[in-house]
């Protein structure tokens, strides 16, 4: 009697228990959907496999998974990426929403596997691969993990926007060509407030009756629309005309474009006219500091600690300060030009990231050097680019902040700064000193001042044999040279000009507005170079194991 009651006990119990976690169940799923670690059931919408093993082994995959790893941790240190690659895979499909598999898998790919190849195109496979894995499949399952956000902005940042790897102007050129083809340019066309309004369905976009009429005339003729292999150029003429010059030829393009956005690249033409907006940027989308900054930004709601808050933070500053350094293209892929400049419109949004992330994070010594030193940069492109009120005040925040005991000549602080360290430059500084040099020398020579338009050239080519007479060695030449010297100063006269005639439609004065611009013509005559102080790489060494780039 006793056993039977027992027996009966514990059966009831059991079932208290089975209906109690029954009756949880939609109740965990709302709590984790509303911290953001997914959007709905966690086998809701997943491959056939990951639903399987996720069933299937239940609580077990757990130590499944710890002996996986235990074994890819093996494979990384023999170096035997290739065959981590799968082990990796296995690991991602039984535990989906373990982010940091996710972020080692990709970095694994895009830093490790990637250059065991020589050949830039099947380094790029590997590298467009790991942001491919990171974005499509391991934000997927974990919409919510600020690992992940910033793991991706970093690569945009430091696998493309560098040049740590050999093949680094490869990745930049293919990014920028997949840029090209589905926003039309470096701003897209038509442009975000455009692609921003298109409705995500295309039954809303439908109800236009006009629209509905081409979209079918279209679909007759053989053409789908949604393809992304799609042209314009291939419509009948007839077809192609009503496309290209009509109210629903456009609405269909940016309709395409948008939703090409959305599903290829999951970035929503929203959040990239918002982002736009709050920072006060127009960006280069063909760049990969843009897409950096974007997806850091995306990550920022998810940051649940200070360590991760302050880390997507720095990865937004860092980004835009190389935005700002390198965020203008000169793009002819007929010439095979592919130069990148400073851009000093986006250092407005530089400065408001800076000043976000000081006000959250005041003291931080690794905020307020890279803070420091982005003000050293920022006045010289300032100084240089005949931006001289913009330099002055930023002259007088770097001495209220850093330095009060400076001397408050910022012309003095200016040929200082330049006279700098000899040879002390990586690729985009040393562009950014040889082009202003030029620049400043075209401006000298557009206003009749031959003298000084005679010195700033001389420092310009003195930066630049500078620079190249320490990369003698030819792979290292190709892979962090500047482009040769004629050209940069054939690019700096046409901005120059491009400036100056700007001014003139203003109605200003050129010469007058010009000359109180410019900082005076003593400074960087004689002295040969502008050390850059900002270097987005210092301190972000060694965050993997294994083999690192070439």
């Amino acid at each position: 009697m006793t056993a039977r009651w027992f027996g009966g006990a514990w059966l009831a119990l059991s079932a208290a228990a089975f209906w109690t976690a029954g009756h949880l169940h939609d109740g965990l799923i709302g709590r984790r959907r509303a911290a953001g670690l997914h959007p709905g059931d966690p086998v809701e919408a997943v491959p056939p496999l990951v639903a399987f093993t996720s069933v299937a082994l239940g609580g077990f995959r757990g130590l499944a998974v710890d002996l996986l790893w235990s074994r890819a941790s093996e494979l990384q240190d023999q170096g035997r990426y290739f065959e981590l690659v799968q082990l990796a895979d296995w690991v991602t499909k039984l535990q989906p929403r373990f982010a940091s598999i996710w972020a080692f898998h990709a970095w694994n790919l895009a830093y490790n596997v990637s250059v065991m190849v020589s050949d830039p195109a099947e380094r790029w496979r590997w590298v467009r691969h790991g942001l491919r894995l990171l974005r499509d499949e391991g934000l997927r399952y974990n919409p919510g993990s600020a690992l992940l956000h910033r793991e991706l902005a970093w690569m945009f940042h430091h696998k493309l926007g560098m040049d740590m790897d050999q093949a680094h102007w490869h990745y930049k050129k293919a990014w920028a060509e997949e840029m090209t083809r589905v926003l039309g340019g470096g701003r897209p066309e038509p442009e975000l407030d455009v692609l921003a309004a298109m409705p995500v369905s295309e039954e809303d976009l439908t109800r236009d009756p006009a629209v509905a009429a081409l979209l079918s005339e279209v679909r007759a003729a053989g053409f789908e629309p949604w393809d992304r292999r799609f042209a314009a150029a291939a419509l009948p003429a007839a077809l192609r005309g009503r496309w290209e010059d009509t109210e629903e030829g456009r609405k269909l393009e940016a309709f395409r474009r948008a939703r090409r956005l959305r599903e290829e690249y999951r970035l929503d033409p929203r959040a990239m006219l918002d982002l736009e907006r709050r920072l006060g940027a127009r960006f280069d989308w063909r760049l990969p500091y843009a897409h950096a900054v974007y997806w850091a930004s995306a990550g920022l709601p998810h940051a649940r600690t200070r360590f991760e808050d302050i880390s997507l933070r720095r990865q937004i500053f860092q980004s835009l300060i190389s935005a700002f350094l390198r965020g203008r293209l000169a793009w002819d892929p007929a010439r095979d030009l592919f130069v990148m400049s400073p851009d000093p419109d986006l250092l407005a949004a530089a400065r408001g990231a800076f000043d976000e992330a000081l006000a959250r994070h005041a003291g931080d010594p690794t905020v307020e050097q890279a803070h420091r030193n982005f003000l050293v940069d920022a006045i010289m492109v300032c100084a240089l680019r005949q931006r001289r009120e913009m330099a002055r005040e930023l002259f007088e925040e770097y001495r209220r902040r850093y330095e009060p005991a400076a001397a408050a000549d910022l012309e003095v602080f200016v040929a200082r700064t330049w006279a700098g360290r000899a040879g002390d430059l990586d690729t985009p500084e040393a562009m950014a000193a040889v082009e202003a040099a030029f620049y400043q020398a075209a401006f000298w020579r557009l206003l009749g001042d031959e003298a000084s338009a005679d010195g700033h050239e001389a420092v310009g080519r003195l930066c630049w044999e500078r620079y190249m007479a320490g990369r003698r060695d030819p792979d290292l030449r190709v892979r962090t040279g500047l482009p040769p010297v004629e050209e940069i100063r054939r690019r700096a006269e046409a901005r120059a000009r491009e400036d100056l005639d700007r001014r003139r439609g203003s109605g200003e004065t050129p010469a007058g507005a010009l000359l109180r611009s410019c900082i005076g013509r003593s400074v960087c005559l004689r002295e040969s170079q502008w050390p850059l102080n900002h270097n987005p790489r210092r301190g972000q060494q060694g965050r993997r194991n294994g083999r690192q780039q070439s």
